[in-house]
């Protein structure tokens, strides 16, 4: 097989992930498996650059301190939020009526 029949394909099938339900599941898979990982990975990565910058003098110090930790947290950061304003929220509706919702219920 050649790699256009391969890519030919993968754009014939390419429909099949398309789909909204298809959609919904990455940017969860996104928010609720990706994004917690890689905060977990930046923590200590950036942890290490700030070891590293101990030891670093002049623009390096720089890199090493403020601008690749503060450059990493804000990329996850505005991808969690962006995340969070996409992936459709599900609210629980609630089981029992609430003490107020009965009060005005009788009244």
């Amino acid at each position: 097989m050649t790699i256009n029949e391969i890519k030919d394909e993968i754009v014939k099938g390419i429909t099949e992930f398309a789909t909204t339900e298809a959609k919904e599941a990455v940017m969860g898979w996104l928010k609720d498996k990706v994004v917690p990982a890689a905060k977990e990975v930046a923590a200590v990565y950036t942890g290490k650059l700030k070891e590293a910058a101990a030891t670093e003098s002049g623009w390096n110090k720089f890199r090493d301190s403020i601008f690749l930790p503060t450059l990493i947290d804000g990329a996850i950061w505005l991808t969690d939020k962006a995340l969070g304003k996409m992936v459709p929220q599900v609210v629980a509706a609630p089981t029992e009526p609430t003490p107020a919702a009965n009060e005005t219920a009788v009244q």
